[in-house]
């Protein structure tokens, strides 16, 4: 079955290989291969975000210029979305400052808030401030997705993406996605 899911294929030792070495290769706990990045954003984001698919109580607060990938699993996930000015810091900060303190529009506070980046902005040539994505995230206890599509086997001393080169340790974002294709 060349070409196809594991949904339709099955999944085999080679599957749950590649996963393993692709997790301790970005020192993650464990880690999911599809067969296609666009696929991953825009499938696994609205699984992610909630698994009914109805995203009820989730603010996704994302950056103006990511990937219509990231777009796409988002109108998919059923939650709120809060766009934020690109690598702009202090927007950042504002929506989540504001998010926190007010909730829903009904004053209930959000279930979840999830920040999403992407590491290398490929269109603009520039990287996320991830450090200071992390310190807000850490901050408003909030989630992070960030999109390596563009980084992990390209930048870093190691290979493994800007949270490589920016020294900011995995464990610090909670959801990453690569590809193999870049």
């Amino acid at each position: 079955c060349s070409g196809s899911s594991r949904a339709e294929a099955g999944d085999t030792h080679v599957h749950r290989e590649l996963e393993s070495a692709v997790a301790a290769f970005l020192d993650k706990p464990a880690a999911i291969i599809i067969g296609m990045g666009f696929a991953t954003n825009s499938t696994l984001i609205p699984a992610m975000v909630d698994p009914s698919g109805r995203g009820k109580g989730v603010l996704i607060v994302s950056d103006s210029l990511n990937h219509s990938s990231i777009v796409e699993g988002v109108r998919g996930s059923g939650a709120r979305v809060q766009p934020f000015a690109h690598n702009d810091m202090s927007h950042l900060d504002s929506v989540l400052r504001r998010a926190t303190q007010f909730g829903q529009a009904d004053g209930t506070p959000w279930r979840k808030i999830i920040i999403m980046v992407e590491g290398i902005y490929s269109m603009e040539g520039q990287f996320c401030r991830l450090r200071e994505i992390v310190a807000l995230k850490k901050k408003y206890r909030a989630y992070l997705y960030l999109d390596e599509a563009h980084s992990i086997g390209a930048v870093g001393p190691r290979g493994r993406g800007v949270t490589d080169y920016l020294g900011v340790p995995t464990s610090e974002v909670d959801v990453m996605m690569g590809t193999f294709t870049k």
